[in-house]
């Protein structure tokens, strides 16, 4: 398999992450939706809150729980998924999933300009010539 790899360490700890595969990427997106899809429309603002909230650890631990799959391929990847929901802090799993993004290129627009622009360097006055 030729999928990129990066070795996410946290505190003592260290995991290789492997970027998702194309078919995976979809499903990433089809996981939101369900998620989106399945929260409370007539929740109050705390409770809308406390939706986003678990939104955005779900879809993380989805994400991190396939590229971790994609280095093992012999574990069974909803078991990865639920221990990482039980086990990883948020500051852990927020940092793998957005390693996974980059890998993944699943990044947004404005990070892409971004990282081209740091790639151009600083942009270079000509001399006028005068």
């Amino acid at each position: 398999m030729f999928l990129e790899k990066a070795v996410l360490h946290y505190g003592h700890e260290q995991v290789e992450l492997c970027e998702l595969t194309a078919l995976q990427r979809a499903e990433y997106f089809e996981c939101i939706a369900e998620l989106l899809a399945s929260g409370d429309s007539n929740a109050t603002d705390a409770g809308k809150g406390a939706a986003l909230l678990r939104l955005n650890t779900e879809s993380n631990a989805w994400l991190v729980s396939r590229a971790l799959w994609n280095g093992n391929r012999e574990a069974d990847v909803f078991d990865i998924y639920q221990q990482i929901l039980s086990d990883w802090p948020e500051k852990a799993l927020s940092r793998a999933a957005e390693e996974v993004m980059k890998l993944s290129d699943l990044g947004t627009h404005e990070e892409a300009q971004e990282e081209k622009k740091g790639a151009a360097g600083p942009a270079v006055k000509q001399p006028d010539g005068n």
